[in-house]
């Protein structure tokens, strides 16, 4: 048989095997909750492109709109503070504690954590990802220190071959994969910000995925390092910088007068005797006199009757309507609404109440983002300190309204939810039901944050106008006040106390 002939052979062998075998299961290579399936066995970097994200930095520094817009976002989210809530009232204090001297920033050590909360936000939205190192203790590594954000401009992850999935801290058999000082599988590696001015040496620092918290904004489906919300207003925000520099040039070279002062023939003339009473030296003199600075009211010059001036008025461009339109640009794609910004004059109240409730779910929703990624730092720690599972798994991160806060005074209450859940208790009680067997009158005022009835001054006299509401949808539900004083304060609410209060029928208020 030719050499020919046994290819051929060793070909078709080949494809029968391989028509006739039946596919390998897939075998997860981790412990994880999903598998990665490496061709080579390779470990792949990505990384965000650098020079991007340090100009939309250095623009969120320079436009104050867009810092002004970024910062107010930031401060609102993290505006009511941080808790821990856990059942174990001693572990809720510590934890808080811990929290209030966890974070580095400025290169200073124990600030609060509350620091960390709104850098993250800032840099989310101007780089596009914020990433937090969970910083180990000198003295043993295994355990948490506390918190630093770091540039994600110095940032490369590491990822399996062909995929966009980081590598498990647990796959330190993968070819070319890196470890960390806790002998981890790193997905990260982090340098110091000195290597972005320059293709210098790059002393690396390895970070697996526990050591690591990171957020991302609008990422593909691929994406490891998220987008800036910078991005797509950058050409806005740089025109917007060169025609405010252009229209202060042009204020500057042409919105004043120009003024050309003829003087005279400099050299004598026989036929002219006055001509050449303007030698070149006084020329210079009266020029040198007349210089910017030395023009004020009520200036008098006396001088020969063969000077002769020419004005040019100013021109200044009308750009008001270019600028405006650039400006609405900008704010469109900042996280805040228009008015929270200061550039509200043409927007009415309508227009605000509409955008109001958009934002502050926007609000609740980064805040629930930020605690359910650090939730789980917090249980670690605690279980770092020596705390059971039981009392562990309790405990949660809260960024929102204190507890102790009456609901009617936060931003976020609605009067007319309110009143959609009271017509719902009046509809159960209507099958039979009464609304005191559902939620009982002074648990109610407990939810709204009221006094009791008896002792107590009710605190209804600085609420605004959406506590009438609560106070009428109350006394229509149980038929009795809702605080203390509201029938002392005025009539607005004038109750019928005939029916028994264990009637199924719905107690009424009398207009």
């Amino acid at each position: 048989m030719g050499i020919k002939d046994t290819v051929f052979e060793r070909t078709k062998q080949a494809r029968e095997a391989l028509l006739s075998a039946q596919a390998a299961p897939r075998t997860r290579q981790n412990t994880g909750e999903y598998a990665h399936f490496s061709i080579r066995g390779d470990v792949n970097r990505i990384g965000p492109d650098q020079g991007d994200l340090e100009a939309y930095w250095d623009l969120y520094r320079e436009s104050e709109l867009v810092r002004r817009g970024v910062n107010i976002f930031a401060d609102d989210v993290v505006a009511p503070g941080y808790r821990v809530e856990a059942d174990d009232d001693e572990l809720q204090a510590e934890l808080e504690e811990w929290l209030s001297e966890s974070a580095i920033m400025g290169g200073e050590s124990h600030r609060d954590f509350s620091r960390v909360l709104k850098g993250i936000i800032i840099h989310e939205f101007v780089r596009g990802t914020a990433v937090v190192e969970t910083v180990p203790m000198a003295e043993n590594p295994d355990e948490t220190w506390g918190f630093r954000l770091v540039n994600p401009s110095t940032v490369e992850a590491y990822t399996y071959d062909s995929q966009a999935v980081l590598v498990r801290p647990d796959d330190t058999d993968v070819d070319g994969v890196k470890t960390t000082p806790r002998g981890e599988a790193a997905a990260y590696g982090q340098w110091g910000d000195g290597a972005l001015a320059g293709p210098f040496q790059k002393e690396t620092v390895y970070l697996s995925q526990n050591d690591v918290i990171k957020f991302v904004k609008d990422p593909d489906t691929a994406d490891i390092f998220g987008n800036s919300g910078i991005a797509p207003i950058a050409e806005h925000i740089a025109e917007l910088q060169r025609m405010v520099h252009d229209l202060g040039e042009a204020i500057h070279s042409k919105s004043y007068p120009h003024w050309i002062f003829k003087l005279g023939e400099p050299n004598g003339d026989v036929q002219n005797p006055r001509a050449g009473i303007w030698p070149e030296e006084a020329m210079r003199d009266y020029r040198n006199e007349h210089k910017d600075g030395n023009w004020e009211v009520g200036n008098k010059d006396f001088v020969p009757g063969d000077v002769e001036v020419d004005t040019i008025s100013s021109d200044v461009p009308e750009i008001e309507e270019i600028l405006d339109w650039i400006v609405e640009e900008i704010i469109a794609g900042l996280p805040v609404p228009k008015y929270k910004i200061a550039h509200a004059n043409d927007i009415n109240r309508d227009i605000t109440s509409e955008q109001a409730p958009q934002y502050e779910r926007r609000v609740e929703s980064k805040r629930h983002r930020l605690a359910d990624a650090f939730t789980p730092v917090l249980r670690e720690k605690a279980a770092q300190l020596g705390y059971g599972e039981a009392v562990v798994s309790t405990i949660e991160l809260r960024i929102d309204e204190p507890r102790e806060e009456n609901p009617l005074r936060r931003d976020g209450f609605d009067a007319d939810e309110f009143a959609t859940f009271a017509q719902g208790l009046k509809a159960a009680s209507a099958e039979g039901e009464s609304p005191r067997d559902i939620v009982p009158p002074d648990e109610m005022r407990e939810l709204l944050g009221l006094p009791e009835r008896e002792g107590g001054d009710a605190a209804v006299s600085e609420l605004d106008e959406t506590d009438a509401q609560v106070q009428a949808e109350f006394a229509e539900l149980y038929g009795e006040p809702a605080t203390p004083d509201a029938v002392d304060d005025g009539d607005d609410v004038e109750i019928d106390t005939s029916a028994d209060d264990d009637a199924e029928s719905e107690p009424t208020v009398a207009d």
